[in-house]
């Protein structure tokens, strides 16, 4: 809400309650696929992070999420947004949700979101995380922060661990059909993240059309609280290099079919460099925007080469207006990489090189009209085989199913 049109705030509080949460195995692994509810009960079953952390419960939560204040100002190509407080706050490589989040990650800190001419930019600087388990607001560290349950690292390192904040800057323009992209990030003494990205679109008519797609993205490990991370879980970081590399590159053309459904061709290209590739600040949630991905896999392991082929009908300018918000996706992604033989039982030798593939399908519906106007269903199918998977289970069916719906109460 706005006072005046200048000055407003926004408020919001979220609760859940546990009708049912019964683990097959009567233990978790700490977040693993419990996006909602709070687990409870949590133990390490290592030691000098060698184990897992577990749960062998959960528990319903409330809290408050947000409470910011914002102002906008300036007229016609010259506008600002500015928000600060509590607040889901996002910008350049800072992200507060990903496609895999029921809820989103509450920040304190502010951002800004200015438009100078044809240039965007977007600023964001945070020094606390509120994740929609936690009681209250924890510090950034570069584990994430499990002290609102238990002590993860039992190393007794948790305030060396920690960062005293991360910020992002992000610019971008239009050219034409040319879109630029280039952001950077910072953790200090421990992480910086940089993106350039290209998109260009070649219009032949109204509904067809050519585009090229280039990205690139580097994270840099630096600093003490890095040093220190390897130090005290040498098995995960101890060889990873300080600087690591994804790109990845599309050509996709577009068809009008029946003058009224988009039918897109999509081939991408993805390569990753030494020691796989992350996109997080810790239990800061990270942006990446990786074309190769599959619904289930990745695909973003240590030198890594993924080859994805995507087929999308879009009725969005259906002459049926129950067409109008239907989508659908089938995409083949395959990945080659080279893999050490960590299955039970084995020596310990190499593998050598392997691969993973992936079967994703999407289906995605958003009611346009009437009276279920924005309900939407999004349904993602995945069908992988992965040769080198380190306990010999590579072939795995996983089905995601979620609908929603907003409702106008103004």
């Amino acid at each position: 809400a706005y006072l005046g049109g200048l000055v407003g705030f926004d408020v919001a509080a979220l609760g859940r309650i546990r009708l049912n949460s019964d683990y097959p195995t009567d233990w978790a692994q700490y977040d693993a696929g419990m996006k909602v509810l709070k687990q409870k009960d949590c133990y390490y079953t290592g030691k000098n992070g060698d184990g897992n952390y577990v749960c062998d419960g959960t528990e319903g939560a409330t809290g408050i999420t947000e409470v910011t204040l914002k102002t906008r100002g300036g007229e016609g190509k010259n506008t600002f947004d500015l928000r600060a407080g509590l607040g889901m706050f996002a910008a350049g490589m800072i992200s507060s949700s990903d496609e895999d989040d029921v809820l989103p990650t509450s920040y304190t800190g502010f951002d800004l979101d200015a438009r100078l001419g044809g240039t965007r930019i977007e600023y964001a600087w945070i020094n606390g995380v509120k994740n929609h388990n936690d009681s209250s607001v924890q510090d950034i560290s570069a584990k994430p922060n499990y002290s609102s349950h238990y002590d993860y690292t039992q190393l007794g390192h948790e305030d060396d661990l920690k960062i005293d904040y991360v910020h992002s800057l992000g610019l971008s323009r239009k050219f034409g059909g040319l879109l630029l992209e280039a952001a950077a990030s910072d953790a200090p003494e421990y992480l910086r993240r940089y993106m350039i990205s290209a998109d260009y679109i070649l219009p032949f008519n109204k509904r067809e059309n050519l585009q090229l797609k280039a990205q690139f993205y580097q994270n840099h490990n630096y600093g003490d609280v890095w040093e220190l991370e390897k130090e005290i879980y040498p098995g995960k970081f101890g060889d990873i290099p300080d600087h690591t590399r994804l790109s990845t590159y599309t050509i996709a053309w577009t068809e009008s079919l029946f003058n009224s459904t988009a039918w897109t061709v999509a081939l991408h290209h993805t390569r990753i460099g030494e020691g796989g590739f992350s996109y997080g600040i810790g239990n800061v949630k990270g942006v990446l925007k990786n074309e190769g991905q599959g619904n289930y896999q990745s695909m973003r392991r240590s030198n890594e080469q993924v080859w994805a082929v995507e087929n999308t009908l879009d009725f969005s300018h259906s002459r049926n207006p129950w067409l109008k918000g239907f989508e659908v996706k089938y995409g083949f992604h395959y990945g080659m990489y080279y893999q050490e033989d960590a299955r039970e039982g084995s020596s310990g030798g190499a593998i050598g090189d392997t691969h993973e593939s992936e079967h994703a399908i999407t289906a995605k519906y958003v009611v346009r009209k009437g009276t279920l106007k924005g309900l939407s269903v999004n349904l993602q199918q995945a069908f992988v085989d992965d040769e080198g998977n380190k306990f010999g289970q590579g072939k795995i069916n996983q089905t995601k199913f979620d609908i929603s719906y907003t409702m106008p109460l103004m």
